[in-house]
């Protein structure tokens, strides 16, 4: 806070964009805040630069890894002491849905590991001196651009400064986060009680633009008057230090007091082990808002030997463009296509259900693999929808060839597009939504469809693609970065909605085939969906009823008397079901809580997948499970229009407390 307040005072520009930047990120949480946690995830380029002047200052790769691994365990809530968070906050207690990896493409478009390392003849620098790490001209390192990559500098400093990170709206030459040697990562160099990772876990909170979770409002004789803009953080009296004994109450809030344990605290690292809800919409706000071009960055694309222009689409967020995608996870789950209800995915680039039988947006996201600024590449990005089922072949049903017992797929639209190198474009496709009513003959699965984005970059076949299609759609996908597919769940506005979900699941082949349907919650380092409740299945329709009947093989469920399935593990297979052709049915999949752990807001993944007889992949679904709903935007200070970079301050005119 000292170094903002310092360049708010000898920067108007910066204070000026602070300003703006809270105004836009209240706006975008007022919007957007009752969707809850977002559905995708935000992969951060990150760049190490090891500022040393004695080998014992030049930290080991290792090192540098064990500040990623702490990182991604404490943004995504997979911090072994997440069990320490008391029950009178675990409510709250959150996964941000953000990640963070060393970059493997550098600004020039080289190979990286995502670590610069520069001796100095500086033999340690000072809060004093602590920009001048930012630069070779000083004894520092020059950053990467700020856009494109998280910055972090390495150093030694030889007073008590532990790390300083940059508030987004700041000059790009100094954006990003100093650290001491003795507070980075596990191992190595790092010395109790900050040598748990935990110093760059609060300063990149700042990074992303959280508050000190008392407000900073120390200097005002602790009046308890400030606020760290988070409606779910208990208002405390100043910050704490140590390790305290919970509860530690101040400024009324008891019984449980302040919620010391929050990564935006001062505590030690053992002390501290949590984010909320609350600052994690703030947070993935400021991604939307103010580091936006993060979310395009090709800081984590890897450089090919002739890095020539490539234009392709992301299947998830481990795929880097290879082909085929060596990713263990489903081809179905692209985050580069996007819908929503209204015409705003360029601001906000996350999955919205779409409302049946009503205009609705689709985003693609095209991107090119080629260094940044050289040659484009164009092509046709054509958009298709189909009824959702585990069974998805091509070209059929996409194509529109499949009109019993209602449409069952077709073309949404086309459009030209080109792209730089190392760039991208978003294209927007309008998508009336076909009415879940027509479909009816599918029960509960109604109001579920998949989205089917391909590039074609040559007018005649194979159209570009590096591997030609075939009717295995799943391999299609698989073997060539231009073509990505999405599940989405429709949200029948007639309907009486539940926490329920349903997949098709169907022979579209001309001969009979037998089948295997594996339902499987995905592997987490904490909580996991069994945690949290149980797993019904009910097997609907004529085609399968031999399930119904249990007279199919089945591992990892338990039958109950009204032939319904619960699954008892995480992993759970149906085996050697046969369908006829044209033969359709609906698997009916209920969550049920269970009441036993308070997980806080977390997103679980459940996939339904679809193999053949070789045990290759056809088709699935992928389900997520919010398992707390959104929240109204939090009750913004009274003077919402007179912040001037620094705080809020008292206006007659603008007097307008929380509800008008």
């Amino acid at each position: 806070m000292d170094e903002h307040q310092r360049l708010v005072y000898l920067s108007p520009e910066y204070r000026r964009r602070r300003r703006e930047i809270e105004l836009e990120t209240r706006a975008f949480i007022e919007r957007y805040a009752e969707e809850g946690l977002r559905t995708g995830i935000v992969r951060i380029p990150v760049v190490v630069h090891v500022v040393w002047n004695t080998a014992g200052q030049n930290v080991s790769d290792a090192q540098i890894q064990s500040q990623i691994d702490v990182l991604n365990a404490d943004f995504r809530r997979t911090n072994a002491d997440t069990g320490s968070i008391p029950a009178a906050f675990t409510g709250v207690a959150a996964d941000t849905r953000i990640e963070f990896a060393l970059a493997v493409r550098d600004p020039n478009c080289g190979s990286t590991n995502g670590i610069t390392r520069t001796h100095t003849n500086t033999t340690g620098f000072t809060y004093a001196t602590l920009n001048n790490v930012k630069s070779v001209a000083t004894g520092g390192a020059d950053p990467w651009p700020s856009d494109r990559y998280l910055n972090m500098w390495v150093a030694n400093f030889t007073d008590s400064l532990l790390g300083v990170a940059t508030f987004p709206g700041g000059p790009a030459e100094l954006d990003g986060f100093i650290v001491d040697t003795q507070a980075f990562g596990t191992i190595g160099t790092a010395a109790a009680p900050f040598n748990r990772g935990r110093t760059a876990t609060h300063e990149i909170g700042h990074w992303l633009n959280l508050l000190h979770i008392w407000g900073d409002d120390q200097s005002l004789a602790n009046t308890c008057s400030q606020s760290d803009e988070c409606a779910d953080t208990p208002n405390q009296s100043i910050m704490n230090y140590g390790t305290p004994a919970f509860p530690h109450i101040s400024c009324g809030n008891g019984p449980n007091g302040d919620m010391f344990m929050n990564y935006m605290d001062y505590v030690d690292d053992a002390a501290m082990f949590m984010f909320t809800q609350d600052q994690a919409t703030r947070m993935n706000a400021t991604l939307s808002v103010a580091r936006s071009g993060i979310l395009s960055s090709d800081g984590l694309i890897p450089v090919t030997e002739a890095p020539t222009p490539d234009l392709w689409m992301q299947d998830n967020a481990d795929d880097t463009g290879a082909e085929p995608d060596p990713s263990p996870n489903p081809m179905w789950i692209s985050d580069d296509i996007w819908v929503r209800n209204g015409a705003d995915g360029f601001m906000n680039q996350d999955h919205q259900n779409p409302l049946g039988d009503q205009l609705n947006k689709v985003y693609v996201r095209i991107r090119n693999r080629g260094c940044a600024g050289a040659a484009a590449q164009s092509g046709t990005v054509k958009l298709y929808w189909a009824k959702a089922s585990s069974s998805l072949s091509w070209p059929a049903p996409w194509d529109g060839s499949v009109t019993a017992p209602a449409l069952m797929g077709g073309l949404i639209g086309s459009q030209a597009v080109t792209v730089v190198g190392g760039s991208h474009e978003i294209l927007s496709f309008d998508w009336a939504v076909p009415d879940p009513s027509d479909y009816a003959a599918f029960g509960a699965d109604k109001a579920h469809f998949c989205l089917l984005a391909r590039i074609e970059t040559s007018p005649a076949s194979p159209f570009g693609m590096t591997t030609p299609e075939t009717s295995n759609l799943y391999a299609n996908v698989q073997n060539n970065n231009n073509i990505v597919w999405k599940n989405v769940s429709v949200v029948d506005t007639d309907g009486d909605g539940g926490r329920f979900a349903d997949v098709v699941v169907g022979n579209f082949d001309p001969k009979p085939r037998k089948i295997h349907l594996v339902f499987e919650a995905p592997k987490r380092a904490s909580f996991t969906l069994f945690d949290w409740g149980h797993i019904l299945i009910e097997f609907r329709g004529e085609a399968l009823a031999a399930l119904a009947k249990g007279d199919v093989k089945s591992r990892g469920f338990e039958r109950l008397n009204d032939g319904r399935l619960i699954q008892t593990q995480p992993f759970a297979q149906i085996l050697g079901l046969e369908l006829k052709p044209g033969e359709f049915g609906t698997v009916h999949i209920q969550f049920v809580p269970n009441g036993r752990v308070a997980t806080g807001a977390q997103v679980f993944e459940f996939d339904m997948t679809e193999l053949n007889e070789k045990e290759q992949r056809i088709g699935g679904q992928r389900f997520l499970l919010k398992t707390t709903t959104g929240r109204k935007r939090p009750c913004w200070d009274k003077q919402l229009n007179t912040f001037d970079g620094v705080g809020w301050t008292n206006s007659k005119q603008h007097n307008c407390a929380c509800g008008c």
